[in-house]
This record gives structure tokens, C-alpha cells and sequence, in this order.
């Protein structure tokens, strides 16, 4: 056994050492500055080129799913970031989105996850909350420049028990896109204070003047069923406590107003509105015969792409509504993995990526709407982003309802919804019928979700 006086004795030596050195180097970290000129030791990160700034050679793994025009947008951020930092290899991982959420779990498992990956808003639950498998990034804050983020923001959507799971890499917002033809045809003013009445009498009115024409192509789960519920309950779809958050006759009125519209001609039918999963390739939409459509700001370019003239307006909300239920996503929070071994360095990209104006005009809108409200304003006045895509987050960042909690977005109880919606808009089975019985299927299923 070591001597224990011998030991302190030379802890103490060591402890002097450490101190007159760092006398001697007069406030200066070890990238040569000095500490009350860094904003990196004071406080958040306000330049992410201190990132390459070691000599240290540092190689970091980014995955990602999205289109091509994503990876495209993503490899040309990465290539001008580590040209400003050449001590800096960042290995891109793209692919689609089929897949990835399985192949993120798998390599979180095994070790061998990246660095850096987005997570879906549906993952952060069993990720990030349950799983604890990415970092705290308020653990890095002297390397991320958070003040560029709404903390407000962060707080609600992205904080989950005092931790920062995430950066989001946009901000996306459920609204109403309408067409402007369609409206000026049919006499529908645009500063028109939609309700769920609303929606109804117009619709009516419009199938009226024209049997081709209906004011919705159709109403999904998420959409419209979820919100709809929660305007009436201001609870969560599914409790955390896994019961479900409302009663029969709640869920019988909503499947009850969702027939209705069918058989007022505001929905055009299932047999052909079911056609087609993606409104843009409906023929009906196409032709200018559909009003408008729910859907996040995030959709507006492609409802766009075919029938141009469209802008947006704010999302059904009740007058006795007890929450407003607007739909507000951070677009996949970025995430760095708990156990990569350069955190420092993925911190100080992600913040660059993310906050840096020069980063924000080259990914343009392939996140939506930037999280950072002056790079937002940057990418319309340059053309970067659709200016009505930007308008529809400010619609809903306005009258935002609570995040949606991981288990309402679980996919299986999702589809057993979807199915009931689908039965009921067939005439297959009553709303009365449909509520029972997929209440007494959801609660069964939640006995075997963990």
C-alpha cells in the first residue's frame, strides 16, 4: 500500500504546479486567448469559427434522411464549414426516410451511432427521454450560441427534464393553405375567421354552386381528428400515464362532424379523396376544384408547385375552444450522440449550422422556416425561402397549442385511428359504433406499449 502523507504530498505538489503555471499564463485557455475575450468561456457561443481553431484532428460522423435537394443543401454547409476549419472531417450519412428510425436505434445500441443526427418530434420520447441517448446540450453551452434561439421556444419544445435534447433545425407550423382562385370564384372572404361551423356552412354553400367542387379533399388523424379532440379536452391525446385523454361522447362528436362534412359535400368522397395519399397528385386539387387544405408550412411548396396562387390563413379554432391546438414542430431537432468522443467539436458545428447567416443561405428551406428569426427574415429578403412559407409559421407560432406528447404520435395507434376515420367516412359503421370500439382497441394496445 501507498504511503498516504507521500501521496498528499505530491497531489499538493502537482496542485502548486498547476497554479503557477497558470499564473504565468496570464488568462490565456488553451487556444491562445484569453478567457475574457472568449465568449466561449463567459458565456453561449456567439462565432462558431473558434471551431476549428485546435490543431487537433477531428473526424465527425452526420446522418440524415430528406430529399436530394437536402442532401445537397447539407453537403455544401459541410464543405464550407470545414474549409473554414481544415482540422475538421465531417463524414456525411444520408439516405431516405424509410428506415432510418429503426437503423438510428440499432446503432445507438451497438456504439455506432454518428455524431450528429436529426430526430423526428415522434422519436425524442424514446431517444432522448426514455433512452437518455443523446447529450444535454446545455452541458455545451459555451459552444453553442443560444441566444440566438427563442428560449421560450427551446423550453417548450426541445427541454425535457431540464435537458436540451435537441437544436431544432427549423420551425414548422400547421395553418390553412387555400387557393385564391378557388376563393374569389366562390365568394369566400380571405380574412374569414375559420371554425369548425365555419368550415361546414361554407362548404355546403360551395358543393351547392358547384357539384365538382368540395372545400377539403380530406381530414386525416393528426390533422384534424387529434386537434379537434384536444380543442374540447386540453388534454393530450394519449396521457403520459397511457390512458386516453377524453371520453366516448367527445370522440363520438368529432367522428360525428367528420361524417357530417362528407355528407354535406365540404369533404370530397373517401372513394376518391383516398386515391390519392399526397393532395398534389389529387386530380380534383389539381383542376382547382379543392378550397384548401390543413397541412405544415412545411407542405405549402409542393400545394404551390401545382396550383400557384396560394396563401394561408390560420389554422380552425373555436371560440369556446378550450386550448388552440395549432400543430407547432421543431423541425428535426439536431442531436449529438451521448457517447461521441468529440462533443465539443459536434457542438460547435451544430451551433454554426444552425445560427451562422452564411449557413442559414445555403440551407435555404430545406428545414422550413429557420429557427433563427433574423436568418428567417435574411432568407426572404434573398429569395431563399417562400415568403408565405414564412408567414405560415408566424401564423402558428402565434397562437401555438402544447407540444404533442410521444405517445399521442405513437404510428400503431395512429393507424388504428386512421382505420376507424376510414370506416366511418365509407358508411361502414357508425361514429357511435366507431368510438366505442376504437377506444376499447387503443386502450388494449397501450397494455402492450412500454
Amino acid at each position: 500500500m501507498r504511503n498516504p502523507i507521500k501521496l498528499i504530498s505530491l497531489i499538493s505538489f502537482i496542485l502548486l504546479l498547476t497554479t503557477a503555471l497558470s499564473g504565468c499564463s496570464t488568462g490565456a485557455n488553451e487556444n491562445g486567448t484569453n478567457a475574457a475575450d472568449n465568449p466561449a468561456q463567459t458565456g453561449n457561443a456567439t462565432q462558431a469559427d473558434d471551431a476549428g481553431q485546435s490543431n487537433e484532428k477531428v473526424t465527425l460522423r452526420f446522418a440524415w434522411w430528406g430529399s436530394e435537394d437536402r442532401h445537397k443543401a447539407l453537403l455544401a454547409a459541410i464543405d464550407a464549414y470545414t474549409k473554414k476549419n481544415p482540422n475538421i472531417t465531417i463524414e456525411p450519412e444520408y439516405s431516405g426516410f424509410d428506415g432510418y428510425y429503426q437503423k438510428l436505434v440499432t446503432q445507438l445500441s451497438g456504439g455506432t451511432a454518428p455524431d450528429l443526427t436529426p430526430l423526428s418530434v415522434d422519436w425524442i420520447d424514446d431517444i432522448a427521454v426514455k433512452g437518455n441517448l443523446v447529450l444535454d446540450l446545455y452541458s455545451q453551452k459555451q459552444n453553442i450560441n443560444l441566444d440566438a434561439f427563442d428560449p421560450d421556444f427551446l423550453n417548450k419544445y426541445t427541454v425535457f427534464d431540464q435537458k436540451l435534447v435537441g437544436l431544432p433545425m427549423g420551425v414548422n407550423g400547421m395553418v390553412i393553405a387555400y387557393n385564391k382562385d378557388f376563393f374569389k370564384k366562390f365568394g369566400i372572404p380571405e380574412d374569414t375567421n375559420w371554425d369548425w361551423a365555419k368550415i361546414d356552412e361554407i362548404g355546403r354553400k360551395v358543393h351547392q354552386q358547384d357539384p365538382d367542387a368540395y372545400l377539403l379533399a380530406s381530414l386525416d388523424v393528426r390533422g384534424f381528428l387529434q386537434p379537434y379532440v384536444r380543442q374540447q379536452t386540453n388534454k393530450q391525446w394519449i396521457q403520459d400515464d397511457k390512458t386516453l385523454g377524453f371520453d366516448q361522447a367527445v370522440l363520438t362528436d368529432a367522428l360525428t362532424y367528420y361524417k357530417k362534412l362528407l355528407d354535406d359535400g365540404v369533404l370530397e368522397p373517401l372513394a376518391e379523396s383516398s386515391l390519392y395519399p399526397d393532395i398534389t397528385q389529387n386530380t380534383a386539387w389539381q383542376k382547382g376544384n379543392i378550397g384548401l387544405s390543413f397541412g405544415l408550412a412545411s407542405t405549402l411548396v409542393a400545394l404551390k408547385s401545382v396550383i400557384p396562387n396560394i396563401d394561408v390563413t390560420t389554422y380552425p379554432i373555436p371560440a369556446n375552444a378550450k386550448t388552440s391546438a395549432v400543430l407547432v414542430n421543431p423541425s428535426n431537432p439536431l442531436a449529438i450522440n451521448k457517447a461521441s468522443k468529440h462533443p465539443e467539436e459536434a457542438a460547435k458545428f451544430a451551433s454554426w449550422l444552425l445560427t451562422d447567416p452564411e449557413a442559414a443561405l445555403i440551407l435555404g428551406d430545406v428545414y422550413s422556416v429557420p429557427p433563427v428569426e433574423s436568418n428567417s427574415e435574411l432568407l426572404v429578403q434573398n429569395n431563399k425561402i417562400d415568403p408565405t412559407v414564412a408567414k405560415a409559421v408566424k401564423l402558428a407560432l402565434a397562437k401555438p397549442g402544447d407540444p404533442v406528447n410521444g405517445i399521442s404520435g405513437n404510428q400503431e395507434l395512429s393507424d388504428l385511428a386512421t382505420d376507424y376515420l376510414q370506416q366511418v367516412g365509407f358508411g361502414g359503421i357508425t361514429p357511435e359504433q366507431a368510438a366505442q370500439e376504437l377506444m376499447d382497441r387503443m386502450t388494449e394496445k397501450l397494455k402492450d406499449i412500454k
